[in-house]
């Protein structure tokens, strides 16, 4: 057994995975959101962590995006509290901070931080947020990186200033393998992805399916399908213990939509795991 993580080490990626439970001799690091679904679908690793959805800044688009082009299956969720440091090679006066490296995700939770206190310092975007913590521990400039107080101990930096994320700042991480050939109810909510004409009506007669069967559908979330005019959109539902099976509710979704892609049943994460 093997899960795959955003790494270097240092990421909230590696404490999600470990307060999940997961032994950390079988973290397989990777240096995108998308190589950990094509490392999972390739055999390389037997499951994987993915950071879905933060509070601040909503859903990952390179999640949702490996959701929907490589064929993996929701096992469980974890949320965890997520704090954020700045950290440099010295103990720098914001002031004297020239470039600020970060992850786009981690910049949407820290942006008013930044605004107060380093308006219009340089930003340089990298993929994680120990990737920013090695970049400015190697770097010359007057340089500075947001990430986790480990980040700053694993790579030798100085924290310059803590908790500079939003308030109540949380991200969700999706445990995933590969499909399996048929759809399970093993869990008390499912994720789905339906793809609708644009056309009036289409949205009505689909989430119809839903409120026919009183399932509560507690995230939707529509993104453009590229090759043609339309949407699909990303919907969570709540299952009750005595609910339609899964198979059912998926076939009447069918018959209204283009195209429906089953992600799996799971248990919800009802609280933050603090670290």
């Amino acid at each position: 057994m093997s899960l795959g993580i955003l790494g270097p080490p240092g990421t909230f990626s590696e404490t999600a995975a470990i307060v999940y439970g997961w032994p950390k001799e079988e973290l397989v690091y990777a240096d995108s959101i998308l190589s950990l679904f094509h490392n999972l679908c390739q055999g390389e690793v037997t499951d994987i962590l993915v950071p879905f959805e933060n509070s601040a800044a909503g859903i990952l688009r390179n999640s949702l995006l490996g959701l929907t082009q490589f064929p993996v299956m929701i096992k469980g969720e974890v949320t965890v509290p997520v704090k954020q440091c700045l950290m440099g090679a010295h103990p720098y006066d914001p002031a004297e901070i020239e470039v600020v490296v970060t992850q786009p995700a981690v910049l949407a939770q820290c942006e008013n931080y930044l605004r107060r206190n380093l308006p219009g310092v340089r930003i340089e975007i990298t993929e994680s947020t120990a990737r920013a913590a090695q970049m400015a521990a190697a770097d010359l400039r007057k340089a500075a990186a947001i990430g986790p107080e480990q980040a700053a101990e694993n790579y030798g930096l100085v924290v310059i200033a803590r908790d500079i994320q939003q308030e109540n700042n949380c991200t969700r991480f999706f445990h995933l393998s590969q499909a399996a050939k048929l759809p399970g109810n093993a869990g008390n909510k499912s994720s789905i992805i339906f793809e609708l004409d644009d056309r009036p009506g289409a949205l009505y007669k689909a989430l119809e399916v839903f409120a026919l069967q009183q399932l509560n559908l507690t995230k939707i979330e529509s993104f453009p399908v590229r090759r043609k005019a339309g949407y699909r959109f990303y919907v969570e539902v709540d299952l009750p213990i005595n609910q339609l099976p899964v198979t059912d509710l998926l076939a009447e979704l069918e018959s209204r939509c283009t195209a429906v892609l089953y992600l799996g049943s799971y248990y919800r994460c009802r609280e933050v795991i603090a670290c």
